[in-house]
This record gives C-alpha cells, sequence and structure tokens, in this order.
C-alpha cells in the first residue's frame, strides 16, 4: 500500500524534470526571438547580393545602350557576356540561402528597414543567426571613422531549438552610436565555402 504513493511521487518528479528540461534547452539554446534583437546573417547576405545584382543591371543597361547605337566593338560584348554570367551566379547564390520562414520554428521578421544599415538600430541586437553551413564567422560594426562599435569573432555558435539543426545563434553586442555605420562579415564554412562583404 505505501509503494503507491511513492510510485505517483517518482513520476511526477520525473515529469517536473523533464519539463525544466524542455523549457532551458540543451546547452542553454531556448532564447525569445522578437523583431528587434537578432540579426540573420543570412539577411544581410541577401541584401549585399541584392545590391550587386543592382549594379550589374545598370551596367547591363549601359552595354546595351552602347550595342544598339552601333557604337559596340568586341570588348564591349565581352564585358556584356561577363556582366551576364556574373548576374546569374549572384542570382543563383541568393537561393541558397536559407528562408528562416521554413526552419519549422516562427522567427518574428525584423522590423523594417531592418537590417540595412540604413536607418536600422542596431544596439537592440542581443544575438545573430546563422545557417548550419558556418564553422565561424567575424561581424563587425563600424562607424564612419572605420571604429569597430560591435561584433566580432564568432565561434561559439549553437543550434537554435526548434529549427531541425538548420540554424544557429550566438551573442551579439552592439554599442550606442548616432553615425553611419558599416557592417564587415565574414563568413567561414564548413566546407571551406568562405565568403566576405561589407554593407553600408
Amino acid at each position: 500500500m505505501k509503494k503507491k504513493p511513492i510510485i505517483i511521487i517518482a513520476f511526477a518528479a520525473l515529469l517536473i524534470a523533464s519539463c525544466i528540461k524542455d523549457y532551458v534547452g540543451h546547452g542553454g539554446d531556448k532564447i525569445e526571438l522578437t523583431q528587434d534583437n537578432y540579426l540573420y546573417e543570412g539577411d544581410l547576405y541577401r541584401i549585399y547580393l541584392d545590391q550587386e545584382i543592382a549594379k550589374l543591371d545598370v551596367t547591363i543597361a549601359a552595354l546595351n545602350d552602347i550595342i544598339a547605337n552601333n557604337q559596340a566593338d568586341q570588348t564591349t560584348l565581352n564585358d556584356l557576356k561577363a556582366a551576364e554570367e556574373a548576374k546569374e551566379n549572384l542570382v543563383s547564390e541568393t537561393t541558397t540561402i536559407i528562408d528562416l520562414e521554413q526552419v519549422g520554428r516562427t522567427i518574428p521578421k525584423p522590423r523594417p528597414p531592418c537590417p540595412s544599415p540604413q536607418s536600422c538600430d542596431f544596439t537592440a541586437f542581443e544575438y545573430v543567426l546563422t545557417d548550419n553551413t558556418i564553422e565561424k564567422m567575424e561581424i563587425l560594426i563600424l562607424n564612419e571613422n572605420g571604429k569597430t562599435i560591435g561584433g566580432g569573432v564568432i565561434d561559439d555558435l549553437r543550434t537554435l531549438s526548434g529549427t531541425g539543426g538548420l540554424i544557429q545563434f550566438s551573442k551579439l553586442k552592439v554599442d550606442s552610436y548616432k553615425d553611419p555605420i558599416t557592417i564587415s562579415v565574414k563568413v567561414f564554412g564548413v566546407n571551406g565555402n568562405d565568403r566576405s562583404y561589407n554593407l553600408k
């Protein structure tokens, strides 16, 4: 007769421990993400690619105008081909970026105009997210004088729960600032697929 209460208490303790484990996550991977407290490197990379594609569109349009006015030579044709191929490669690259809406966990989209450096308050960010193909990265927030006011080398990436192992996160801190900023990004991929770019 005395064994039944003991079994009930043991079961209850096990249930509570399980709930606590689910709440805090494994290795502290349970974080609350809002519209204002995280930066996704994939968003930064997409903005960079879109900017580069827009530049190539201008170049392609100018070269086509030269051709249309019968002022082109072989160099013009070669430049047009190179620009079109470069654009095609960049457009293809945009398709490799993991969409946070498709990772299984509801992650609020950043409040516009973030994460574009123009008119975005980076001081509110607490976390940086990236996909699982990245081993480590360096994100530097620079003021108009080139002084680093935030970010650094990030090599303590942890898997974000609820994303099927597709997304990782780490802490991110940016000091208070008023000047225009530049974001410098260096990404080191697990398969040697490294990249670097700057955003203004």
